[in-house]
């Protein structure tokens, strides 16, 4: 294992004890966070779709041993040239072993700090991070139909115009609302709708899709969850763990709490532990679960399961906690009285951000004030992302962009959103391919534009009512 240095040596005794200052106080915001840096990992899955096998290069994010999820790309040497930019009152050399590029006795939290420690207590560091966030991930029949190629599916093109602005975010995340398993028919080969309402069910290779336009987590707790049992669940969760995607909404059958998955993923994003928490209203199939599966397998919205999971994901850690609620009335701007009333519920609970999905449109968002002067982002639903639903109001869209800065001020960290604003996009047909999401900025796409684009802006930022200003780019 290669071994990181880093020694001071003080211009001055007053630099001394800044220095002195400095290391002692990340000493302790660090305590039990050593790990080293890892290389991206591949590995084969063989697609139910194409019954061959591919190599899948994993995601940007990887699970440690103590339960959070940390990058596996992040650049040391970038962190170095920070540090020597930065400190002004001390000289130091840093030695690292180059061929492992493997690090002990420091953390990454030590180098940001580090990186941007100063002569004064008081100051910014160096933790910010843009998180972009998105609505329902369909994967309907008529997606099924379009995304059609020799051998199997292609779903990237649905994708190909969103990724460019996914690179640009440290953490993305959507709502999975479709199961992946490979033992119940894709959606397109159903014969009947359970109880005339469609059991949402893709091949595999949607992940690849999804994985490819720059994902790190979904959350799974839809009404959808149970379209095909226990099994659909099991399947999908068993998929997703294997492409490395973080997912919480739903569980492993089994009473061995440990092994039954996570109830909220935390992501160490730029040296910011931001929580991701999913439950659902709506359950179309429930009686396909007996009484302990449904104990276990999915997340209902139950305030004082919610509210404990929320203690929970700050008491080991979170400092920004997000939570996507599935609810709402489907194919309508209007509020229902459960969304109005359980918004306010979450906001007091402990939510930092609240984000809707159900209702297969945009609706209003709003600023909710809690009782101590908080104010908390809700977005009562962020509408389909990608579908093949027919109307503009189902195929007008979002991702919502977020920007979260970590300050220090009388040694009390403190993480708040420093921007927050939303791209507006449009499932169109585009380059010979149904349903691909496209910015409607131009500035955005690669400089495309369209009557259909322009008009969703405009509808999109009605709704909007500027409560949040539309990115236009930097």
């Amino acid at each position: 294992m290669g071994q990181l240095k880093i020694s001071f040596k003080a211009k001055s005794e007053a630099g001394f004890l800044r220095a002195a200052a400095v290391c002692l106080l990340l000493t302790l915001i660090t305590v039990n966070l050593t790990y080293g840096l890892r290389h991206k990992a591949e590995y084969t899955i063989t697609h139910a779709a194409e019954s061959e096998k591919e190599t899948i290069q994993q995601g940007r994010y990887t699970r440690d041993k103590d339960g959070i999820w940390r990058r596996t790309d992040e650049n040391i040497e970038l962190l170095f040239k920070k540090i020597s930019r930065n400190i002004k009152y001390s000289a130091y050399t840093v030695s690292y072993n180059n061929a492992q590029m493997e690090f002990s006795h420091i953390s990454r939290d030590i180098m940001r700090l580090a990186g941007n420690a100063h002569d004064t207590m008081e100051q910014e560091l160096g933790c910010t991070a843009v998180c972009m966030f998105t609505g329902d991930l369909m994967c309907l029949k008529g997606q099924q139909y379009a995304s059609e190629v020799k051998g199997g599916y292609d779903f990237w093109p649905s994708y190909k115009y969103v990724a460019e602005q996914f690179k640009t975010a440290d953490f993305v995340c959507g709502n999975l609302e479709t199961l992946l398993s490979e033992s119940n028919p894709i959606t397109k080969n159903q014969v009947n709708a359970a109880n005339g309402q469609p059991q949402c069910n893709g091949p595999l290779v949607y992940l690849d899709a999804l994985r490819k336009a720059g994902f790190d987590m979904l959350v799974t707790a839809n009404n959808h969850t149970c379209d095909w049992g226990a099994q659909g669940i099991t399947e999908t969760k068993t998929h997703l763990d294997e492409y490395g995607f973080a997912n919480v909404g739903t569980h492993y059958y089994t009473k061995n709490v440990e092994k039954q998955g996570e109830r909220f993923s935390i992501f160490d994003v730029n040296g910011i532990d931001v929580a991701v928490l999913s439950y659902t209203h709506i359950i179309n199939q429930r009686g396909k679960l007996n009484a302990s599966e449904t104990a276990i397998m999915f997340h209902q919205f139950d305030r004082e399961v919610v509210q404990k999971d929320i203690n929970d994901a700050k008491e080991k850690g979170a400092d920004f906690v997000v939570v996507y609620c599935h609810w709402g009335i489907e194919n309508t701007e209007t509020l229902n009285s459960a969304q109005t009333e359980d918004s306010k519920f979450l906001a007091e609970a402990g939510a930092d951000l609240i984000i809707g999905s159900h209702p297969h449109c945009l609706q209003s968002c709003k600023y909710i004030k809690t009782e101590s002067g908080k104010k908390v982002l809700c977005m009562f639903s962020m509408g389909n992302f990608c579908s093949s639903m027919g109307r503009d109001i189902n195929n007008d869209t979002i991702i919502l962009r977020v920007e979260l800065k970590k300050t220090i001020s009388k040694n009390k960290l403190t993480v708040k959103m420093s921007d927050v604003s939303y791209i507006p996009c449009k499932c169109i047909t585009k380059d010979g391919h149904n349903n691909v999401v496209v910015p409607t900025n131009k500035k955005l796409n690669g400089g495309y534009t369209s009557d259909s684009l322009n008009a969703a802006q405009k509808r999109i930022s009605k709704i909007m009512n500027d409560v949040i200003p539309e990115y236009k780019g930097k």
